[in-house]
C-alpha cells in the first residue's frame, strides 16, 4: 500500500493555499493507540489519546502509549483533546498526556466521567474537562467540531464532523449501526446524509471488521444468548467482558433480574466502571440484588453471577487468577462461565489457556466459537458502505486497522466504484496534507510507541526489552572476582553463578572455559594502564556474549561485578 504514495494531482507550489494536515499518532496501520492531530496553520487539536497492551514479545511491560514529541514540540499550538468514546484504546493515555500539557478535553457525559476516574487513580490535578452532546458544534480555534450520534458497544459514542477552513472532514471514530441499541439511542443516519449533501471532503473510517461480510449482530441479540444460558445454568454463572462494555453489563443485570439470581462484581475495572455508570445514569440495577464476592458462598449456586473481568486472558484479571486457583473465589464443577468477547489480536493464546484451565476444574464455558456470545462494536462491511454511500466523500482514510483491514477496506471501496487513487491509507507518523481540491502526503513528524512499565516515566527502551527478552528466553549468567587495585592481579575467582541458562551439569565445562577467557582477557586488559574498571568489565561482558553464543546457539544477560582490593 505504501507505493501509492504520490500526489492525488499535481500542485502548483507558488498558488498553494494553507493546508489541512491530518497527522497519524496512533492508530493507523495497528489496533489500539488511537491518536490523530488535526492542523490548520497555528490551530492543533487532537481526537482520542489511547493505549496499546503488550504482547508476549514484550516482557515487563504494562502499556503502549503514542509518541508525544510532536504535541511537545507544538504545544503553543495545542487547544484541545477531543475524545469519541471512553475505551481504552482512545482514552488509556490521556493522563500520560496531561501530566505533561495542561489543555481543554471535550467529550460526551459518561466518557468525561470514566476519564475524571482514570486521571484520579494517575493523582493528576484539576482538569479543564469539557460535556459535549451530540448535535453539539464546539469551536476550537480555526475549527468547528461536531458531535454526530453513533452506536457502539459502550454508550455515549460520538463521531465527529470537523468543520475546517478548507472542507468538512468525518471521523467516524468506533462505530456500528444498530438496529436496537440497549439504552434506545440509535445511529444519527440523517446527520450523516445531510454532511454528504453539504459535501464531506474526507471521511477518515473504523476499518477493524472490513474483511467481514454483512451485518454485525445487534448488541441486544447478545441479551437473548445470556437468557437462554442463565436460565438454564443449575450452578453459578460466570460472565465475562470488557469492563467498559456497560451495555453488556446493563443485559447481565437485566438478565439477573429476570431469574432472581444475585449479583457479585469482581474486578477492581469492573467494579468501577459500573460506579460511574450508575452514578450518571447509564446503568440501571433496579431490581437486582447485589452481593459481595464475600458472600457468595451464603447462597445456593443458582442463585449467584458472578460478574468478572478476564476476557482476554490478562494474568492479573479475575477469571485468570480463577482459573489459577489463585483468587478468593474458585471455580467448581457444575460453574457455568461465558466469555462473553472475541480474542483482541495477540491475545488469543493466553485466551486459550485460560478456557483449558477452567475446563480441567470442571466448568463448562461458553465463548464465542462455540456460542455467538458476543456482538462486535465495530461496523461490518455493509455498515461501512452504508457509512460510504451516506457522506459520499471526496478522499477515505480507512482507519483503525492492521494493514489486512486496510487492504479490505479498500477492495471494499473499490468495489463500490471508488477509484484507488482517493484511498488514502496512513502509518504512524504520516500526514495527509488537504486543500479544497487536492490531497498529498507531507513531510512526516516524530511519532511512534512509548512502552510504559509502571515506573519508568520516559518509557521502557528498546535495550531494557532487548534484556528482558534474553532473560526470559536465554537466561543470565553473574560473574563475580576481585582484583588487586594496582596490579590488577586476580584475587578471586572468576565465579561464574547461572539462572534460567544452563542445566548445572551441562554449565560445568563451559564455566571453566569461560573463566580462562576472562583471566587471559583480563591479562590483557591490564597491560594497558589507560583501561578503567568500566571499560573492564564492558569488554568482558561482550566476550561472555559472543562466547556463549558460540558455544551454545544462546545469548543469556551477562552481568560482570568486578571489585577493587
Amino acid at each position: 500500500m505504501r507505493e501509492v504514495r504520490k500526489p492525488i494531482q499535481s500542485i502548483n507550489k507558488v498558488t498553494i493555499p494553507s493546508k489541512l494536515q491530518i497527522i497519524a499518532l496512533g492508530g493507523a496501520g495497528d489496533i489500539g493507540k488511537n491518536m490523530l492531530a488535526f492542523r490548520y496553520e497555528d490551530d492543533l487539536f487532537v481526537v482520542d489519546a489511547g493505549v496499546q497492551f503488550p504482547n508476549e514479545e514484550q516482557p515487563g511491560v504494562d502499556l503502549i502509549i503514542p509518541d508525544f514529541t510532536y504535541l511537545r514540540q507544538n504545544s503553543s499550538n495545542l487547544r484541545a483533546i477531543v475524545l469519541t468514546h471512553a475505551h481504552e484504546d482512545h482514552i488509556g493515555a490521556l493522563p500520560y498526556l496531561l501530566r505533561e500539557l495542561t489543555i481543554p478535553v471535550y467529550s460526551t457525559r459518561l466518557t468525561l466521567g470514566l476519564v475524571r476516574m482514570k486521571c484520579e487513580e494517575h493523582r493528576l490535578p484539576a482538569l479543564d474537562l469539557r460535556e459535549i452532546t451530540p448535535g453539539q458544534m464546539i469551536e476550537i480555534g480555526s475549527f468547528q467540531v461536531e458531535a454526530v450520534r453513533v452506536t457502539h458497544s459502550i454508550p455515549d459514542t460520538v463521531s465527529l464532523a470537523v468543520h475546517s477552513p478548507v472542507g468538512t472532514i468525518v471521523h467516524t471514530g468506533d462505530f456500528k449501526i444498530d438496529a436496537s441499541p440497549i439504552d434506545g439511542k440509535h445511529f444519527d443516519a440523517q446527520r450523516f446524509a445531510e454532511l454528504g449533501d453539504q459535501g464531506v471532503l474526507l471521511l477518515i473510517s473504523d476499518s477493524v471488521n472490513a474483511e467481514k461480510k454483512g451485518w454485525v449482530p445487534s448488541e441486544s441479540f447478545v441479551g437473548t444468548v445470556f437468557d437462554r444460558e442463565i436460565r438454564a445454568a443449575t450452578g453459578r454463572v460466570f460472565v465475562t467482558t470488557f469492563a467498559s462494555n456497560i451495555h453488556r453489563v446493563q443485559q447481565v443485570f437485566d438478565t439477573a433480574a429476570r431469574y432472581g439470581r444475585k449479583v457479585a462484581v469482581a474486578g477492581r475495572s469492573m467494579v468501577r466502571n459500573i460506579e460511574v455508570a450508575s452514578e450518571l445514569g447509564y446503568l440501571n440495577m433496579t431490581g437486582v440484588d447485589r452481593i459481595k464476592v464475600e458472600q457468595i458462598d451464603d447462597f445456593h449456586p443458582a442463585e449467584v453471577i458472578i460478574l468478572t473481568t478476564g476476557s482476554q486472558g490478562e494474568p492479573l484479571s479475575g477469571l485468570t487468577r480463577m482459573s489459577r486457583d489463585d483468587h478468593k473465589i474458585q471455580i467448581m464443577p457444575g460453574d457455568t462461565v461465558i466469555l462473553s468477547s472475541t480474542p483482541i489480536p495477540g491475545n488469543e493464546d493466553a485466551i486459550w489457556r485460560t478456557v483449558n484451565r477452567l475446563f480441567r476444574r470442571g466448568a463448562r464455558v461458553i465463548y464465542d466459537l462455540l456460542t455467538p456470545v458476543h456482538a462486535s462494536g465495530h461496523a461490518n462491511q455493509e455498515e461501512l458502505k452504508m457509512m460510504l454511500n451516506l457522506t459520499r466523500p471526496k478522499y477515505i482514510i480507512p482507519y483503525h486497522g492492521e494493514p489486512r483491514h486496510i487492504f479490505a477496506y479498500t477492495e471494499m471501496a473499490v468495489s463500490m466504484g471508488i477509484s484507488t487513487d482517493r484511498i488514502l491509507p496512513l502509518e504512524i507518523g504520516d500526514v495527509l496534507e488537504l486543500d479544497h481540491d487536492t490531497a498529498a502526503y507531507g513531510e512526516r513528524v516524530p511519532a511512534g510507541s512509548v512502552l510504559v512499565d509502571g515506573v519508568s516515566s520516559a518509557g521502557v527502551s528498546e535495550v531494557i526489552l532487548r534484556d528482558r527478552r534474553h532473560l526470559s528466553q536465554d537466561g543470565t549468567v553473574v560473574v563475580t572476582l576481585s582484583l588487586d587495585r594496582n596490579t590488577g592481579e586476580v584475587l578471586a575467582g572468576p565465579e561464574l553463578i547461572s539462572r534460567g541458562f544452563l542445566h548445572p551439569e551441562d554449565s560445568e565445562g563451559l564455566f571453566e572455559e569461560a573463566r580462562t577467557l576472562i583471566v587471559e582477557e583480563l591479562e590483557t586488559l591490564t597491560s594497558d594502564a589507560e583501561t578503567g574498571w568500566d571499560e573492564a568489565q564492558s569488554h568482558i561482558r561482550e566476550v561472555l556474549v559472543r562466547f556463549f553464543n558460540r558455544k551454545t546457539r544462546r545469548r543469556p544477560v551477562v552481568i560482570p561485578v568486578i571489585s577493587e582490593i
